[in-house]
């Protein structure tokens, strides 16, 4: 009889799309969620859902007894908190030491643990970086986190020996989410409000399908030990938006801020979410991160190594957009405008 595989964080973004994938190929899944969070996004799957927390050690136990192989995913995937240590850096650090200690002594073939291209780091240039590369000069609590996270799975992996394979995404977006991502709210955002300015910068846009497809062929063809960046196309942050409202008859900004501009703005929204309690649309930690840097990546290990591929942005843009307005993430008013725009040029 087969084992079942682990999927941590299995409701959310990249988790309920590798339980698709491992349902889809008949594979007994058994997907991890808080005790609090949404099944919605498993709805219809053949999944075993078990309850628990990463941080508990005696959740974590129970969920993998048994198991064959463990994708962790779960992380605390926030920009902004009000206690970002207790809500980003610890779920991400003591959260992978947890569970990557028990997949060791569970005696699991192979984990697959989700990592971050932030951990590779940003370049003032458009010239791609690969997994040679380490960020050294981190200044989000989220990026601060997976870095300290991906040195704790492979110093796990080290010492108990325990075979590990880190992915790292780049911008997911793409379908299948039932709560905004960090990546999807920039999206969504837009979509909802449109966007005064943009900054000098750029990413690499990748499909969450595409990523959850690459994290799979790292589980079966992956060297343990090694990092495996999962990226797709490169667009500058002006791109980005001009595809946007290309795609949507909305309209892109013109203005482009020069980064002290841009972080003068956080200072002050800063201050305002400080009064408020309520979240800033960007912190400087954001700006210092983000702003004036580009964030390519080279996925050429992975095509070698792993047989894997992308879509282009275009379509991973429009497949976003069409899951944001389909399920309800967009206000009714922009909603009519972007239903306007695609039945006028149907």
């Amino acid at each position: 009889m087969t084992k079942p595989t682990l999927v941590t964080g299995a409701n959310g973004h990249l988790g309920n799309n590798i339980c698709r994938l491992l349902a889809e190929r008949g594979e007994p899944v058994r997907a991890m969620l808080r005790q609090s969070a949404d099944p919605a996004p498993l709805a219809g799957l053949d999944v075993e859902i078990i309850r628990g927390d990463i941080l508990n050690a005696a959740d974590v136990a129970r969920a993998i007894d048994g198991c064959g192989r463990v994708y962790h995913t779960a992380a605390g995937f926030l920009m902004w908190s009000r206690d970002p240590e207790h809500d980003i850096v610890r779920p991400s650090v003591e959260g992978t030491r947890t569970v990557l200690e028990a997949a060791a002594r569970a005696g699991v073939e192979r984990v697959v643990y989700t990592s971050t291209t932030g951990t590779v780091g940003m370049a003032t240039t458009p010239a791609p970086l690969d997994e040679t590369h380490y960020n050294t000069t981190p200044h989000t609590h989220y990026v601060r986190g997976k870095i300290a996270a991906e040195k704790e799975a492979f110093a796990i992996a080290q010492r108990t020996g325990l075979p590990v394979v880190a992915t790292q995404p780049g911008l997911i977006l793409g379908p299948r989410c039932w709560k905004l991502s960090e990546s999807l709210r920039q999206v969504a955002d837009f979509l909802n409000h449109g966007a005064p300015l943009y900054f000098e910068g750029g990413f690499g846009l990748v499909d969450v399908e595409d990523v959850a497809r690459g994290s799979l062929l790292a589980m079966e063809k992956g060297r343990p030990g090694e990092r495996y960046i999962l990226s797709g196309e490169d667009v500058t942050v002006k791109q980005l938006f001009d595809l946007l409202a290309e795609l949507t008859g909305l309209k892109a900004p013109t203005f482009k801020a020069p980064v002290p501009l841009v972080r003068a703005l956080a200072t002050v929204m800063e201050l305002a979410s400080k009064v408020t309690g309520s979240r800033p649309m960007i912190d400087r930690s954001q700006v210092d991160e983000f702003a004036g840097k580009y964030a390519y990546f080279s996925s050429a290990k992975a095509k070698r190594e792993l047989g894997y591929t992308y879509l282009p942005a275009r379509g991973t843009v429009q497949r976003t957009i069409t899951w944001l307005v389909e399920h309800g993430f967009v206000n009714e008013r922009r909603r009519r405008l972007i239903a306007g725009t695609a039945n006028a040029s149907a």
